[in-house]
């Protein structure tokens, strides 16, 4: 008995000290906690919950907050909510920020050996120094002479906008960030400090990079404090396919956001003051909630994250900004190609749990919305191919899917010929074939369609068969 008691107590402290040091490592060991990052979630565009670590309470899994308003709730406990999920989900980037607040301390002359160059209207480009060889497709967009020639290019650019268009607060800003550019510098990414009279003004020169230098600015990241702030929001109202991230501080003169999915990765600091305002704080929690309606992993845990915090007065980009900004680059390099498109909203609907699920392997999925203008169509064709399943119509088989088909096309004098149940055979075969979890929205929408068309797909004994 004794043995026994020794064995499980040592045991259990050979646990305790293994658990303990597990979370000093990831705490404090950038690699080991980017590794676990990694196997929690998979590769960026192809990842999914792990299931075995989700089991476990960690970070890396905790809950969103419902993009539904809660009645009763104030924008301070909202945006505390907000602000508990940003903290928790990016856990794993602790090790990335100090080792950025040390290189502030620590760094003298950072940008010593990074060339500063002026494009065109825009001035004061840091670039990365990374260079490849040309390919054939950019010779022939004569970006090059021959294939193999040498190209400048950047993961991407980071634009910080200011609002003043003074001379002296330009060059007091760029001082300020030099080790800040510094440290971005060296993931690959450009940097310029860029005055701003608007909106339109942000869009003008980002074109005019993208449409001159599309090596340098194929990825854009934009940064702002306070007015600066609200017109990169406008801006990516305005044309969001333009950007991939704003990183942002206490806006000023917020728009309200679009109907839209597929917008930039946002990273918003509030400070308790700009909460107690309360001025446009439910508009920025909408900013949020949409950037995180995605179907895949990473962007829908952190396209949108609003953090709680009281910033220093100094220019110096937030490690929290750094950490967010290293996290959509990353993303962009795996999943490049699979970058959104934005997209209206489905019924101007701001509801990620009527768009996503989580799928057995504990991935995310997109449900693809209900459509009985595309059903219309495809029954349409289907109809011209099966002339010999048109029946008289019937009074069985009724169900709200196939009335409101049968009001959509009221006019058809071939529909009336076509008896409910092959109605229901021919609707069904399409939302099949529609796949991305439509007969689940259908299951939703209407039960009694649902197992309709599955008994008569079970029985087999339709000529559409």
């Amino acid at each position: 008995m004794k043995k026994l008691i020794k064995f499980i107590s040592s045991f259990l402290l050979t646990l305790i000290i293994l658990l303990v040091f597990e979370g000093a490592c990831f705490r404090l060991v950038e690699k080991y906690a980017e590794l676990r990052h990694r196997v929690a979630w998979g590769v960026p565009g192809n990842g999914g919950f792990n299931p075995l670590l989700k089991i476990l309470p960690l970070d890396h899994f905790a809950v969103d907050p419902s993009l539904t308003p809660v009645p009763g709730q104030s924008a301070y406990e909202t945006a505390s909510e907000e602000s508990d999920y940003a903290e928790s989900v990016m856990s794993f980037s602790r090790p990335l920020r100090d080792r950025y607040e040390d290189y502030l301390e620590n760094e003298f002359d950072p940008l010593a050996n990074f060339e500063i160059r002026d494009f065109g209207p825009i001035t004061g480009i840091v670039l990365p120094g990374l260079k490849r060889a040309a390919n054939p497709e950019e010779v022939n967009q004569k970006m090059a002479r021959r294939v193999g020639d040498e190209l400048e290019y950047s993961k991407g650019i980071l634009i910080r906008i200011i609002s003043s268009m003074e001379a002296e607060d330009y060059e007091t800003e760029f001082s300020n960030l030099e080790s800040s550019f510094g440290f971005v510098l060296k993931k690959g990414i450009a940097c310029l400090v860029l005055p701003v009279q608007d909106a339109d003004d942000i869009l003008n020169k980002i074109d005019y990079l993208q449409t001159h230098e599309e090596l340098l600015s194929k990825n854009v990241f934009v940064w702002g404090d306070g007015r600066a702030a609200g017109y990169v929001l406008e801006a990516s109202r305005k044309n969001p396919e333009k950007i991939k991230a704003i990183l942002l501080s206490d806006p000023k003169g917020v728009p309200l956001p679009p109907e839209m999915v597929g917008l930039p990765w946002l990273t918003l600091h509030l400070s308790e003051e700009t909460i107690s305002e309360g001025e446009s704080v439910s508009d920025l929690l909408q900013w949020v909630r949409i950037g995180r309606i995605s179907e895949k992993i990473y962007p829908s845990r952190l396209g949108g994250l609003l953090r709680l915090e009281e910033l220093s007065e100094t220019s110096r980009m937030p490690s929290f900004f750094v950490a967010s900004l290293f996290q959509c680059s990353d993303y962009i390099d795996h999943a490049g190609s699979q970058w959104p498109n934005p997209k209206p909203l489905i019924n101007g609907q701001v509801a990620k749990e009527t768009n996503l699920k989580q799928n057995q392997e504990g991935g995310i999925e997109e449900k693809k919305p209900f459509d009985v203008e595309v059903a219309k169509e495809k029954i349409r064709e289907i109809s011209k191919e099966n002339e010999k399943a048109v029946k008289a119509e019937d009074a069985t088989f009724d169900c709200e899917i196939v009335r409101g088909y049968r009001e959509l096309r009221q006019n058809d004098e071939k529909l009336r010929q076509v008896s409910n149940r092959d109605l229901v055979l021919l609707l069904g075969l399409e939302f099949e074939k529609m796949g991305g979890g439509v007969m689940d929205q259908v299951l939703e929408k209407d039960p009694v369609f649902h197992g309709y068309y599955f008994s008569l797909k079970a029985l087999g004994d339709s000529p559409l068969y």
